[in-house]
């Protein structure tokens, strides 16, 4: 359930649209002369949970108090109820890990998404449509029905 207000509001690309550009943007992503010059969009790969499947997701992967999180509506996140392998490949480089859908409070999801705002993300890069000028406040992004995946990487 998607709760609404008048300053900010959930409006994640449509899934129509992602199916045609996430082809090019995995691409793009593995490639190691042009994923290194995107800094925020990562590529996440898991197995599927019920279907044994490779998943490869474009996602926005954003760094909240050091750890890296994606935030999602998309039912792909199940697969991470339980924590579960993942490779991700961010800036050129491939990393391992494992990926945990978090349960959060609608404030500290809330305050995640502040913070990933003054980390430098835009709206759109939340999934997120605004009124032209507005900096959403907690409460607003308190409002959001998103899921927090946090990813905690194998050491190097």
């Amino acid at each position: 359930m998607t709760t609404t207000t008048t300053r900010v509001r959930l409006a994640p690309p449509p899934p129509a649209l992602m199916r045609m550009v996430n082809p090019l943007v995995r691409r793009i992503l593995t490639n190691p002369r042009l994923g290194r010059r995107i800094s925020l969009q990562a590529l996440l790969e898991c197995t599927g949970r019920r279907s044994g499947k490779t998943i490869r997701v474009p996602v926005c992967l954003h760094d909240i108090d050091g750890v890296p999180t994606v935030f999602t509506e998309r039912p792909w996140r199940l697969n991470f109820t339980e924590p579960a392998p993942v490779t991700v490949t961010t800036q050129g480089r491939v990393r391992h890990g494992r990926a945990a859908l978090v349960q959060t409070t609608p404030q500290e999801l809330g305050t995640a998404m502040r913070k990933a705002l003054d980390n430098g993300a835009s709206p759109f890069e939340l999934g997120l449509e605004t009124r032209r000028g507005y900096d959403p406040t907690i409460e607003d992004l308190s409002t959001i029905a998103r899921s927090i995946i946090r990813v905690d990487f194998d050491e190097e």
